[in-house]
């Protein structure tokens, strides 16, 4: 469209119909941004920090693209007026503002349109949708009865109305989720204020539970150390009867405080189960040794078999690796690393004699 107007013999009135066209086309676009409400708003003085200056620089834009157009209708008109000059006018430099031709400054002009109208749906969008979600996590966070959770929104809805820029998705995404973790809080205390009397006997019975298992894990464990090499014997849970008593002031709560009796018995109940995940964790690594002593055991008389019936275990180099991993396997405590090299060396040794009677 912004052809050389010499470049197509006979095209000059087409060239420039073509100019008219694209610099109405950005005058239309320039009009239409002034009537956004967005645009009007954001020069009202309302914007600070990192929206005030970033929109101050796309309306600086906005400003000299209005300049840009007045310049270029006035150039289009001299090359309508003046045909056999029209090359010439429009592809001087200078001709219609800055230093380049009428086309580079008719790109400058467009491209300072775009990135205004970019920044107007940046703030809409957060003076929309953010806002809006801002505000409603505000009246949630009241409803939940989490006054920090409140302030956190409020203050986030505060920063949106002066510096939309400078909150972003995950901003509110993250205010959100803390507005729904208070509600949820909300939801989970009014409930277990409902079921208190069931929570509160289940909670027995897992105090229960983990006073028997903490005892029972006390011989397993001290079994366990005393079969397998580096396992630690010690029982991380010691305070059982200190959650006894707890749960007995909650008991006692309960009488003039159902809604902060439920509350303490959730804490309760986390307290228990991160209690038994100790526990657990102190068991695991004696069960996996414990196991790994086992398919040891298991792999290594399977070993001996495969040796005797194929009669290796009469030659002494077979016989010696026998004994070896026996011994190790065998041994109290068991050094796990220990006896699982020496199966590996009796089955590197069963498989080279194997390939020796081939």
């Amino acid at each position: 469209m912004r052809a050389d107007v010499a470049s197509s013999p006979g095209s000059t009135g087409a060239v420039l119909q073509a100019w008219q066209a694209e610099v109405a086309a950005l005058g239309s676009r320039l009009v239409d941004l002034e009537a956004d409400t967005t645009v009007t708003v954001a020069r009202s003085g309302v914007l600070t920090g990192v929206s005030g200056a970033t929109w101050s620089a796309a309306d600086a834009g906005v400003a000299a693209a209005w300049e840009a157009y007045r310049r270029l209708g006035e150039l289009v008109e001299r090359a309508v007026a003046e045909p056999d000059r029209a090359n010439a006018l429009l592809t001087a430099p200078g001709g219609a503002g800055g230093t380049g031709d009428a086309s580079a400054t008719l790109r400058e002009a467009e491209a300072a349109v775009t990135e205004a109208v970019a920044v107007a749906g940046r703030l809409a969008a957060a003076w929309g949708d953010l806002a809006t979600r801002c505000q409603a996590a505000a009246r949630s966070a009241a409803d939940a009865g989490d006054a920090a959770a409140g302030r956190s929104a409020d203050a986030l809805a505060e920063l949106l109305a002066s510096d939309p820029l400078a909150v972003t998705e995950p901003d509110v995404a993250a205010v959100e989720a803390e507005v729904g973790k208070a509600a949820g809080r909300r939801a989970a205390s009014r409930a277990a204020a409902g079921r208190f009397d069931v929570d509160l006997a289940a909670a027995r019975t897992t105090l229960a539970g983990l006073d028997a298992d903490v005892q029972g894990a006390a011989d397993e464990l001290a079994h366990a150390a005393s079969r397998i090499a580096g396992v630690d014997a010690t029982v991380p849970v010691t305070d059982v009867d200190a959650l006894g008593g707890w749960l007995d002031r909650i008991e006692a709560l309960a009488a003039t405080g159902r809604d902060q009796a439920a509350a303490a018995l959730g804490d309760w109940v986390a307290a228990a189960a991160a209690r038994r995940a100790e526990l657990d964790a102190a068991l695991a690594p004696a069960r996996t040794g414990l196991r790994r002593r086992e398919e040891g055991r298991g792999l290594w008389s399977a070993l001996r078999a495969k040796a005797g019936a194929v009669h290796l275990d009469e030659r002494p180099d077979v016989v010696a690796a026998l004994d070896a991993a026996r011994e190790q396997l065998w041994r109290a405590p068991c050094d796990l690393d220990a006896a699982e090299a020496a199966l590996r060396r009796l089955s590197a040794a069963l498989a080279d004699r194997g390939r020796d009677r081939a």
